[in-house]
């Protein structure tokens, strides 16, 4: 018969149990029995009296999946996957089972968790919009960043060339950012080493930079050497004193000088200092101090002039305004041998001539007027003109300078005017003395 809970409704013979014959039933007087009814349907066969005893069961089970009917890992004989009849899966699908033990692990679908695969079944799809595993994202800003980085700190440590090695490592640091940035872009690790190269190499070309204007300093400022081949010449060394300008032009020469305290101001001191050039082409560039000095020496103060002497006779004048109550009792010019001198023939150098001097007085002030020309190469620019006053006897009583603005070449004659605030007595006279 079918057994209802063999799925597989396959009819296994079912051995009946067989007893061994008791001593009552071997020495007893023979028994007669009653024919059993009649049973209608299938009957078992009669036991035969030839059949000899079966041996016990055995006392070991079955292997787990050894015996007859068993699916292997069911654990029981006849065990089906699922209830009896069912289909594995759907129609044409193929079944699965369980991993073994120790299986590796894979990942069903991107952004999963790692799992051990199914025994011949099939992986869930995949999730739209994850972010796909870290072995399979792209490497290529990562890489461009590194390649980036490293040709930057190269250039770095070269002289000059450092000066562009900043925009190839700002490239590579951007790179490098936005691959460790984004989620899609793998190998993060190559990405920090791009970024950490790029900042050195910045450091490296920092100091290389500084070290590279240093050479390109010193190789500015060093002589340069001729070399072989080149002849060198110095200029020629003139031998002959009398050549020099300063030993053959004659010294400066103070004529005379002068000072006293001003009509309108006891406490200040006009000064005047006349200077004689002999020489007839040579000229001279000073830089004089004239000093108010007292009885015992001191200087009580101190003016500076740069006349510039031509041949014959110039003046410097001017006022000392810081002697308080001080006397001055004589004047020091300082400077007169310190003078430059050089060579200008007097036909070429030119010359000044005044005219027309005369005087005006109003019974408080004196003003003196002239003109001034000159017949130099070019037009001369803010001619000095110093006005002295002379007494009857011939002492400078008193001194004033004034200015021209442009003294034309040609010899056109420019005014000057020159006021002195005081009135003088009759026979007194007045000179004008211009230089540049």
């Amino acid at each position: 018969m079918s057994d209802p809970r063999d799925p597989n409704g396959i009819d296994e013979p079912v051995s009946e149990p067989v007893t061994d014959p008791t001593p009552e039933q071997t020495s007893g007087p023979e028994q007669t029995t009653e024919p059993a009814p009649e049973q209608h349907g299938e009957q078992d066969p009669p036991p035969a009296a030839s059949v000899p005893p079966l041996p016990p069961y055995a006392t070991a089970p079955y292997p787990a999946g050894a015996f007859p009917g068993a699916i292997p890992g069911s654990g029981y004989p006849g065990a089906a996957r699922g209830y009896p009849g069912a289909t594995p899966g759907y129609p044409g699908a193929t079944p699965t089972e369980a991993a073994p033990v120790g299986a590796p692990l894979v990942q069903p679908y991107p952004g999963a968790p790692p799992a051990a695969a199914y025994g011949g079944g099939y992986l869930p799809p995949p999730v739209a919009g994850a972010a796909p595993p870290p072995g399979s994202r792209p490497k290529t800003l990562a890489i461009i960043g590194l390649v980036l980085s490293l040709i930057g700190l190269v250039m770095a440590f070269v002289p000059f060339v450092t000066w562009f090695s900043g925009f190839v490592l700002l490239a590579g640091f951007v790179v490098a950012l936005i691959a460790l940035i984004n989620k899609t872009q793998g190998a993060k690790g190559l990405s920090i080493a791009a970024l950490v190269i790029s900042v050195v190499g910045w450091i490296v070309s920092v100091v290389v930079s500084i070290a590279s204007f240093a050479i390109l300093a010193d190789a500015t400022t060093e002589a340069i050497d001729p070399g072989p081949g080149i002849a060198v010449t110095e200029p020629p060394v003139d031998d002959d004193p009398a050549g020099d300008p300063a030993t053959a032009a004659e010294e400066l020469v103070i004529v005379e000088s002068a000072f006293g305290r001003t009509s309108y101001d006891p406490e200040t001191w006009w000064y005047a200092v006349v200077i004689e050039n002999p020489n007839a082409d040579y000229v001279y560039d000073t830089y004089l101090d004239i000093e108010a000095l007292a009885a015992d020496g001191t200087v009580l103060e101190s003016v500076s002039e740069y006349p510039t002497i031509l041949s014959g006779q110039a003046a410097v004048a001017g006022l000392f305004t810081a002697i308080g109550a001080g006397e001055i009792t004589e004047l020091g010019v300082v400077g007169l041998d310190d003078a430059e001198v050089y060579e200008a023939p007097f036909d070429e150098t030119g010359s000044f001539v005044v005219s027309d001097l005369a005087s005006a007085s109003d019974g408080s002030s004196t003003t003196v007027t002239g003109t001034v020309s000159g017949d130099f190469e070019s037009d001369m620019e803010f001619v000095s003109v110093v006005v002295l006053v002379r007494s009857a006897g011939g002492a400078i009583i008193e001194a004033e300078y004034t200015y021209v603005d442009l003294l034309p070449s040609d010899g056109t004659p420019v005014p000057f005017e020159a006021t002195f605030f005081e009135e003088f007595p009759e026979g007194t006279t007045f000179e004008a003395f211009p230089s540049l």
